[in-house]
């Protein structure tokens, strides 16, 4: 019972991380790829990022991406409301914009041939 009681309390204290001022995971999915970035054939990606390493976090209105990689990398963040691009920044390694408007966002990252988004929310 005290096992079901603390997962119980940890999946709450995940839900409320936001709330709490904790950063929050951004979830990535690759929606368009030449070559998918799974391809157990090709062991060094080609010059491709990593995806699992390759992280987009926001934290109240602080967004960061990530991307421990050798290459120039590109990331827009748009309004789903307005259509509106907000964040538009190409980089190396990490960067971080805040967005000052509340409302629900979509991030695209762009490397090589491929792109990966996300959905989030700032309040």
């Amino acid at each position: 019972m005290k096992k079901v009681l603390s997962l119980a309390l940890f999946l709450l204290g995940i839900s409320n991380a936001p709330m709490f001022g904790m950063v929050q995971e951004i979830v990535l999915t690759e929606l368009y790829s030449i070559a998918p970035l799974d391809d157990a054939k090709e062991e060094t990606l080609g010059g491709r990022p990593n995806p699992t390493q390759i992280r987009a976090t926001i934290d109240e209105t602080r967004m960061r991406v990530s991307a421990p990689a050798a290459m120039s990398m590109y990331v827009e963040v748009i309004n789903q409301t307005t259509g509106e691009v907000v964040v538009e920044v190409e980089f190396e390694d990490e960067t971080e914009a805040t967005i000052n408007q509340a409302g629900l966002y979509i991030v695209q990252i762009y490397s090589v041939n491929t792109v990966l988004t996300g959905e989030f929310e700032v309040k």
